[in-house]
This record gives C-alpha cells, sequence and structure tokens, in this order.
C-alpha cells in the first residue's frame, strides 16, 4: 500500500476551474507508507474556490493506495475525499490505474417552471428555444453552480406557452436552506416566467413573478436573467369561482391577485386564462408573506387580456392561522384590459 514514487495532485473547484497543486514527494522512507498519515503543505497555488474534486496522477511505477484524503485551502473548508474503490495508483498498467479522481457526491435539485401563457403582457409568444439554466442559492450564501434545464427526452419540447416543466439537474453542494433561485437565458429567443418551484433534499422554495419576467440575450428587449427570492413562509388556499351569467367566462385574460391583511400585501402569480361560465379555479401558493387577517383581495387584469371575465366570489384561506374569507363581487363587476370592457382593477373586501 505504500510507495516510494512521485504523484501528480490537481484539485478543481466548484465553477469547474482546475489547480495545479504540484508534486506529493514520496521519496523519503518517512512518508507513504503502508499505514501512515502525511501531511503536504503546497504554497503559491491558484485559488479555484470551494473543491469539489481531486485527482492523484502517477508519475512513477511504484503503486500508491490511499484510503482517503484530506484537503482544505483559504477558500475550501477541510473535506475528506474517500478512495471507496479501493484503487491502486501506478504509472505501470500492469499495477493500477495511472490516475485516481474523488469527488464530493453530487445533489439532485428538481426545478420546476410555468411559462406564462400567450399573449400573456401583449407578448404573442412567451415561450423559447433558447437554452435556459437555474442557479440555486442559499441562506447561507452558497450556490450552485449554473445548472442547465434540459428535457429528459429527445423529443420533449419544454418552454412552451402556458406549459408547466419539471427538470431534475445534479450539483455538487446542497445549499440547505434556499433563499433565491436565479434563471438564466442563454439565446435572444426570449422567455417569459410565471412562477417556480426548486425542491432539494434539504429544502422546498416556491417563487412567483409580481411582473412580468422576460428574459433574452438581446439587451435591447430584455435582461438576460432574472433572481427570484422567498417572499416569506405563508402559505394560501385561493379560490375563484366565475359568475354563472351569460358571457361571464373568458379564454383571455391575465389576472394577478395581491392578497391584504393587516400585516401588509403579498402577490400570486397569474391565475387561469381560459375559464367557462360557472368555473371554480382552484389555487395553492406557498412561500408568501403572512398579512395576518386576510381583509381584501385585489384582481388586476394585464394587457393583452381583452376577454371580459366576471368573477362571483373569491374565497383565501390562510393556511397559517386558518382563516376564510369569502369576497363577493356584489356590484357584478366585468373585468378586462379593454375598458370599454370591464374595469382593470377589482378589490373585493369580506
Amino acid at each position: 500500500a505504500g510507495t516510494n514514487g512521485h504523484f501528480l495532485i490537481y484539485a478543481t473547484g466548484h465553477s469547474g476551474e482546475v489547480a495545479d497543486l504540484g508534486v506529493l514527494d514520496n521519496t523519503s522512507e518517512d512518508v507513504a507508507q503502508a499505514g501512515s498519515k502525511d501531511t503536504y503543505v503546497l504554497k503559491d497555488i491558484a485559488d479555484v474556490g470551494v473543491i469539489v474534486c481531486v485527482e492523484i496522477k502517477a508519475k512513477s511505477g511504484d503503486a500508491w493506495l490511499i484510503d482517503g484524503l484530506d484537503i482544505s485551502s483559504p477558500s475550501s473548508p477541510k473535506y475528506t475525499f474517500v478512495n471507496s474503490d479501493h484503487t491502486l495508483i501506478s504509472s505501470d498498467w500492469f499495477e493500477g490505474k495511472s490516475s485516481l479522481k474523488m469527488c464530493r457526491p453530487k445533489v439532485q435539485y428538481v426545478v420546476t417552471t410555468k411559462t406564462a401563457p400567450k399573449y400573456a403582457y401583449d407578448h404573442s409568444a412567451p415561450g423559447t428555444d433558447s437554452k435556459v439554466y437555474a442557479t440555486v442559492i442559499g441562506k447561507n450564501g452558497v450556490s450552485t453552480t449554473r445548472m442547465r434545464l434540459e428535457a429528459s427526452g429527445i423529443f420533449d419540447n419544454p418552454f412552451n406557452a402556458g406549459a408547466t416543466d419539471t427538470f431534475t439537474v445534479e450539483d455538487y453542494f446542497d445549499v440547505g436552506a434556499i433563499d433565491c433561485v436565479q434563471f438564466d437565458i442563454g439565446g435572444n429567443d426570449a422567455w417569459i416566467l410565471d412562477r417556480a418551484e426548486v425542491q432539494s433534499p434539504s429544502d422546498k422554495l416556491n417563487v412567483y413573478t409580481t411582473e412580468r419576467v422576460l428574459l433574452s440575450t438581446d439587451a435591447s428587449e430584455a435582461p438576460s436573467y432574472a433572481k427570484l427570492c422567498r417572499a416569506g413562509a405563508a402559505g394560501y388556499d385561493v379560490r375563484v369561482k366565475t359568475s354563472d351569467d351569460k358571457y361571464s367566462g373568458t379564454d383571455r385574460i391575465f389576472i394577478r391577485a395581491e392578497i391584504e391583511g393587516g400585516k401588509g400585501t403579498t402577490t400570486t402569480s397569474l391565475l387561469d386564462n381560459n375559464v367557462n361560465k360557472g368555473h371554480l379555479s382552484e389555487y395553492h401558493y406557498e412561500d408568501l408573506a403572512n398579512v395576518g387577517k386576510v381583509n381584501c383581495i385585489t384582481l388586476t387584469a394585464y394587457p393583452n387580456g381583452k376577454d371580459a371575465w366576471k368573477p362571483s366570489y373569491v374565497e383565501v384561506v390562510a393556511l397559517y392561522n386558518g382563516n376564510v374569507v369569502n369576497m363577493d363581487n356584489v356590484d357584478n363587476v366585468f373585468m378586462s384590459s379593454d375598458p370599454s370592457e370591464g374595469v382593470s382593477v377589482l378589490k373585493l373586501c369580506k
């Protein structure tokens, strides 16, 4: 298991940068012997940040079997990499493998996105064929690398208008409690995000756009990234009943709701934009702000939602205190972004 050979060592940082750490010189009879634990101090090395992998390459034929390796740097707390396969390292292919690479175990993140519906925000094509990436950010400041959200099948086509898509991606870090997620786009075919969910082994985050979030690499059209953060820890169930009256249904309206209470307000993502008269729409929201005792809800119609809609009532259940509030459209008001058809803002209170 011991050796008197020379070995090169490399470290890979979280961003993918690789540093040549130099030579582990084992020619002395006092080091790298069977059962020994040895320390090497390597100086004047490029800082690659948090180290996620180490690789040892043989420069001699005298094989070496290590159980594991502790490594640390000014930017990377000590971490133990384990030679779980008990790989022998040697430049002699008959004795072992020429290199040994050990990495931290990867963590799975499940990212679900909801693309805005067609024509939302006066945009005819909110879907995209551009590459989309997600970076998960923890409350402790640790973040993942930029992870591409790719279709799982060759015939899948994610990010279509109104579509909900789920992706499983991996990174070397579990960021712990999740605070934010940042989405980046890799092309000029613009994309409008409505809402997203991120789940890790440690936590789950739901985020909702409170205004149009349009992404594109064309700077004249939009920014290329958007960072969305947790609004709070409160959950709500919202039920919206469309009136049974004639012409109350709609197939093109874009409504966002603002819940108001004694402690403030919190805003949802877009509601359904295609409902028949008499339909009951139900929504579940997590990670919104705690508004205290619910008093009112304000519905806002966004541009290009020109097919009028009439709600009968809205019911809000505050899951943090069990408070149930019913708010009726007592004046039978229609809503529309076209002022000739209805109002663009409707506030209902208990």
